[in-house]
C-alpha cells in the first residue's frame, strides 16, 4: 500500500516519486508547476529524478530565493510569478523553508487583501478561501515538519510576524519517498531526528486531548529511538524508510496544535542574526523545556520515557540529552551561532506567541529567558 489519507493524500513508497508526481499531475490536469526549492536543493541525482518525473509537454518554472523565514515579500514575488507564467500548481521540494513559504504564497495568489488580514490574530482562518492553487509537497530528510502541518508564519513588510492557519493550507499531496533522503550528510540526518524527538515530546505532553496525535508522536518517538544512529552512521535504506515514517508521524501529530518549542524555536530564529535550522534548534531547546516543566503535573513524562528507553530513576530532560548525546548536533545555542543579545528579544517574541500556552504549565517570559540562557 503507497497511499495514505490522513489529512491529506500522502504517498509513502521506496522509490514512488516518479509514478505519484506524473500520476497525481496527469490525474488533476496540471503541466505549470512552479517549483519552490531552496537554492542547491535542485542539483544532482535526485533532482534529474524529479524533474523527469513530470508528464510530457510540461513547462516547468522554479523559484529558489528562499528566504530563512517566510516573508511577504518573497510571497508576493512568487504570486506574481505564479500569476505572470500562468502556472497551476506549486510544488515545495526539500525543506521546511521552501514548504512555509509555498503555503504562503497560497494565500498571496489567492487573496488580493493584505496577508496579515487573514492571520489568526485577525481571525483570518475561517476567511482563507477554498480557491488557494493546488500544492503538492515532495519533502527531503528535513522537510517533515512542514510537509503535512495547517500553519505557516509570515514577516510582514511592516514589521512583525503573524500565524497564519487553516486546513486549506494542508498540502494537497505530500509525496514521502525514502530514496530521496539517500546521501544526506550525518549532520543533516542527526538534525532531523532531533527535530522529530523535539515535536514528538512537545505534542505528547501538550494537554489538549487528541488520542490519535498522542499515539503518532509516541511511535515518531519509537521509531527515531530505534533507527536515527542507525541512519546517521550508515545511510541505509530500511533506516530512511523508518526515520521518513518517524517525521511523517511526528508531523501529523501537530494536530494537536503547535506547542512551546515551536514559539520558541520561531522566537530564536526571528531574534537571531544568522540562518539557524529549525530541527537543530528543537534538539536543543527540547531538553531544557522538559526541565522546566519537572514538577508538574505528569502528564504522560512516564510514557515518553519507557518509549525512549529511559530510566525513571533519570529526569527525562537528562534522558534526552543522554539520547541525543552522540548525534552530531550543536548542543547548545551558542553552538549554533546564536548571540547572547538575541535572548531577550527571542523570550518576547515567544511570550507573546499563542503556542507558548499549549503546554503541561503556564510559561512566562521570564521563565523563557531563564530556558534559552541554560540552553546557551
Amino acid at each position: 500500500m503507497t497511499l495514505i489519507t490522513y489529512l491529506t493524500r500522502v504517498h509513502f513508497a521506496d522509490g514512488v516519486l516518479e509514478e505519484a508526481l506524473r500520476g497525481e499531475m496527469e490525474v488533476n490536469g496540471k503541466r505549470r508547476p512552479l517549483i519552490v526549492a531552496e537554492d542547491g536543493h535542485l542539483d544532482g541525482a535526485v533532482a534529474e529524478r524529479f524533474f523527469s518525473s513530470f508528464p510530457i509537454r510540461t513547462a516547468a518554472e522554479t523559484f529558489t530565493e528562499v528566504p530563512r523565514q517566510p516573508t511577504e515579500e518573497a510571497a508576493r514575488r512568487i504570486a506574481e510569478i505564479y500569476r505572470d507564467r500562468d502556472c497551476d500548481l506549486l510544488i515545495a521540494f526539500g525543506s521546511n523553508r521552501a514548504m512555509d513559504i509555498a503555503k504562503v504564497s497560497r494565500i498571496a495568489i489567492a487573496h488580493d487583501e493584505p496577508i496579515a488580514a487573514l492571520s489568526n490574530e485577525e481571525g483570518g482562518s475561517q476567511r482563507i478561501n477554498a480557491g488557494l492553487p493546488d500544492l503538492y509537497s515532495i519533502p527531503g530528510v528535513l522537510g517533515f515538519a512542514s510537509a503535512i502541518s495547517d500553519y505557516a508564519r509570515v514577516k510582514l513588510d511592516a514589521g512583525g510576524q503573524v500565524l497564519l492557519s487553516s486546513r486549506r493550507l494542508i498540502p494537497d499531496v505530500a509525496i514521502c519517498d525514502p530514496t530521496l533522503t539517500l546521501g544526506a550528510s550525518a549532520a543533516e540526518t542527526a538534525c532531523a531526528a532531533a527535530g522529530i524527538v523535539a515535536r514528538g515530546v512537545d505534542a505528547f505532553l501538550s494537554p489538549r486531548y487528541n488520542p490519535p496525535a498522542d499515539a503518532l508522536a509516541i511511535d515518531a518517538l519509537s521509531r527515531v529511538r530505534t533507527f536515527a544512529s542507525r541512519a546517521i552512521q550508515m545511510d541505509d535504506l530500511a533506516a530512511r524508510r523508518e526515520m521518513m515514517a518517524s517525521g511523517l508521524n511526528s508531523s501529523l501529530s501537530l494536530q494537536k496544535g503547535i506547542c512551546p518549542v515551536h514559539a520558541i524555536c520561531n522566537a530564536i530564529s526571528s531574534a537571531a542574526t544568522r540562518k539557524l535550522d529549525p530541527s537543530a534548534l528543537g534538539g536543543v531547546i527540547i531538553p531544557r523545556l522538559v526541565e522546566f516543566y519537572d514538577g508538574s503535573e505528569d502528564r504522560g513524562e512516564c510514557r515518553v520515557r519507557r518509549v525512549l528507553n529511559i530510566r525513571e530513576s533519570r529526569a527525562l530532560a537528562d534522558g534526552l540529552d543522554e539520547l541525543m548525546a552522540d548525534w552530531p548536533t550543536p548542543k547548545t545555542l551558542s553552538a549554533l551561532g546564536v548571540e547572547v543579545g538575541a535572548l531577550s528579544e527571542a523570550a518576547r517574541l515567544a511570550s507573546e506567541d499563542r503556542a507558548i500556552s499549549n503546554g503541561p504549565r503556564p510559561i512566562g517570559r521570564g521563565e523563557i529567558r531563564d530556558i534559552l540562557e541554560r540552553a546557551h
